[in-house]
């Protein structure tokens, strides 16, 4: 692949010096080439520079996935400053911990937007002691308003400031999604971000040139998986503000994306509409999917497309995805494993002390290598906790090396539970529980009991118009997985509560648990 470059800016200067005239971003109206993005994104690193942000300062913005938001980030990091992503569906509490945390110098405010006024939310927060200045501003890409602040910063200066950022340095804050307690925010330098995309790059047997993203901006799956990988890709990022499948659908015949970052979710999304019929989408060339375990079911559909398929695996603490199968791989192997590490990255399982589990024992997956993030912003326990005394950063995940290499993800070490004595790795049940012909999604988690310390709880979403009940379902089971493994008690629900990141809410599900011993 030639030389690859470490910082951010310089990918966009490979862009720019590559195909000046090529496309790179869409938002609705607006395309912009390579040689107009590079301009805008120069503006508005000059405002930054005019308004006092150095090397290290955060700038945070608060926006649907839109090309300011791309255009920020690019500026941003290109003067050594630390962006940070907030979603818009975020409450006032979640908006007041994130900007406390992170203490960013400026915030940029997409205001209003459906209907809500986020300027005056964040106005109000900055009143009651958080040191920040809210700016809602007209949008970027008309280098108007707030990219007018830097036009008595000279190139000499702008390009000053960039020589200082080294590929160490921090440009990015990605917090986590908090299922474990408050968020933490992992800080991710230029080396890893732009390593880890040119390596996901190169074990891809097709040339990716397009991507729509609505995917929110403060996770990592839109920040690198989708944004930074097509960017390097040297292709289009197609920019639409939320997920709507209709519109999404109507996009897609358009633009023609040929890359597609996916999870379980969007799958069971896509195959509930009305005559969904994947083999039209025979524009995709690469679909990548993960953030959970897929169901084979729902591979055979999407195998339709044409598009070379791979099982991906990945925390905001590694870049995003840093595994994969290959395009040979079985449907099986692609719903039971999650492949094998990228180039520059290494994967063990291990316990606690570090001592590597025997083959096809289920220990903790511990990853160092070109994507492990620098740590957690301003948490220096949680940073030390996070890696083992020798280096590696332990994920919290389960699994263990089947005898070809591959990894098996065998869920969240903080899901797994004991029953009789037994464990239990919920992500093993849910998989089999969607082989139902009935079932859209599930998920599985502990409850107490008197004689089995836990059991499994097993929460159901059927598929449209189809009907199905806990007999059936343990029937359907009994003849798959042991016993001791299929949930005791059941709940069918008629939607799912997820996180921002599309994976479903599985605090939120005990939680409601819970609420109904209360009550």
């Amino acid at each position: 692949m030639g030389h690859i470059p470490t910082l951010i800016n310089d990918v966009l200067d490979n862009r720019l010096a590559g195909a000046a005239s090529a496309e790179a971003v869409i938002d609705g109206e607006i395309r912009l080439t390579n040689e107009e993005l590079a301009r805008r994104v120069n503006a508005v690193a000059k405002g930054l520079l005019a308004r006092g942000v150095t090397r290290g300062d955060r700038v945070a913005t608060l926006a649907p996935p839109c090309a300011d938001f791309w255009i920020l980030f690019l500026a941003t990091s290109s003067i050594g400053a630390i962006w940070q992503g907030i979603n818009p569906r975020y409450q006032k509490n979640e908006y007041a911990y994130l900007l406390n945390d992170a203490k960013p110098k400026l915030v940029f405010v997409r205001s209003p937007y459906e209907g809500r006024d986020y300027h005056s939310e964040l106005k109000a927060l900055a009143s009651e002691g958080t040191l920040f200045e809210v700016l809602a501003e007209t949008p970027l890409t008309s280098i108007g308003g707030f990219a007018d602040v830097g036009r008595n910063i000279t190139d000499e200066a702008l390009a000053t400031a960039r020589r200082r950022v080294e590929p160490e340095d921090i440009a990015v804050i990605v917090y986590t999604s908090g299922t474990t307690g408050q968020p933490k925010g992992a800080m991710l330098s230029h080396r890893a971000i732009v390593k880890t995309a040119y390596s996901n790059l190169a074990w891809m047997d097709t040339k990716i040139s397009c991507i729509i993203c609505p995917a929110p901006i403060n996770h990592v799956g839109a920040l690198n998986n989708v944004c930074m990988t097509m960017f390097a890709a040297g292709g289009r990022i197609v920019f639409f503000h939320k997920v709507d499948l209709e519109a999404l659908g109507k996009l897609n015949h358009v633009e023609h994306p040929d890359y597609l970052v996916a999870s379980p979710t969007a799958f069971a999304m896509m195959l509930a509409r009305p005559g969904a019929d994947l083999s039209k989408h025979n524009f995709y060339k690469m679909i990548v999917f993960g953030g959970a375990a897929t169901p084979v079911a729902y591979l055979r559909e999407v195998v339709k497309t044409g598009a070379q398929l791979s099982s991906v695996y990945g925390q905001t603490e590694t870049c995003g995805m840093m595994t994969w199968t290959p395009a040979d791989a079985t449907l099986e192997v692609m719903s039971e494993t999650v492949g094998k590490a990228i180039d520059g990255v290494e994967m063990r399982i291990a316990d606690e002390n570090g001592r590597i589990a025997d083959p096809g024992k289920t220990a903790e997956i511990q990853v160092r290598g070109i994507c492990v993030m620098s740590g957690y912003f301003n948490k220096p326990e949680a940073t030390k906790d996070a890696f083992t005394p020798d280096g590696w950063l332990r994920t919290g995940d389960l699994g263990f090396e089947r005898p070809d290499g591959y990894i098996v993800f065998a869920g969240r070490l903080k899901e797994m539970f004991k029953s009789g004595g037994y464990n239990v790795y919920p992500v093993e049940v849910e998989l089999a529980i969607c082989e139902h012909p009935k079932v859209a999604q599930a998920a599985v988690v502990a409850v107490d009991h008197p004689t089995f310390q836990e059991v499994g709880h097993g929460f159901i979403l059927p598929k449209a118009d189809e009907l199905v009940d806990a007999n059936d379902l343990k029937a359907f089971l009994r003849e798959r997985i042991a016993d001791y493994k299929i949930p005791k008690t059941w709940d069918f629900l008629a939607t799912f509560p997820f996180l921002p990141n599309g994976k479903i809410d599985k605090r939120a599900l005990q939680a409601s648990l819970t609420q109904k011993k209360v009550s």
